[in-house]
C-alpha cells in the first residue's frame, strides 16, 4: 500500500501564488508586516495540505514537522530586501534577529487566536 505524504508549500514557494504583495515603501515596518503576511499564507497551506497539524498552536510547535524558520524569509524573492533582513546593510546580527523576532511573535498571534477561536467556538 502506497502512503501520500504531504508535500510542504516550503518545497514549492517559487510556484506557491500567495497574492501577497508589498504594500508602500520598503521600510523595516512594511517588510515585517508583509514576512509576516506571507509566512501566514504559506503556514496556512501547510495546515490545508495536512503538513502541519490542526492544532499547531504557537510558532515553535511548527518546527515539529519543517525547519519553520524557512517561512520566514524568501530567498528567491526579486526585492532581496523584501525576501529576508539579512540583506539589509544597517542591520548587524541581532538586528535582524530583532526583525525575525517581530515576524515571529505576529504568526504566534495569529496562530494563538487561531487555536482559541477553533476550541472556543462560542467565543
Amino acid at each position: 500500500m502506497e502512503t501520500n505524504q504531504a508535500i510542504s508549500v516550503l518545497e514549492e514557494t517559487r510556484t506557491f501564488h500567495h497574492g501577497i504583495g508589498l504594500r508602500g515603501e520598503l521600510t523595516l515596518e512594511s517588510v515585517i508586516r508583509y514576512r509576516a503576511a506571507i509566512a501566514i499564507e504559506w503556514i496556512k497551506e501547510d495546515l490545508r495540505r495536512g503538513v502541519q497539524p490542526e492544532n499547531v498552536k504557537t510558532f515553535s510547535e511548527l518546527h515539529d514537522v519543517v525547519d519553520a524558520n524557512i517561512y520566514l524569509l524568501d530567498e528567491d524573492h526579486p526585492i532581496p530586501k523584501a525576501g529576508n533582513f539579512y540583506d539589509w546593510e544597517e542591520l548587524d546580527v541581532q538586528g535582524v534577529c530583532d526583525q525575525f523576532i517581530r515576524v515571529m511573535n505576529i504568526i504566534n498571534d495569529w496562530l494563538e487566536t487561531r487555536y482559541y477561536v477553533r476550541n472556543h467556538p462560542t467565543y
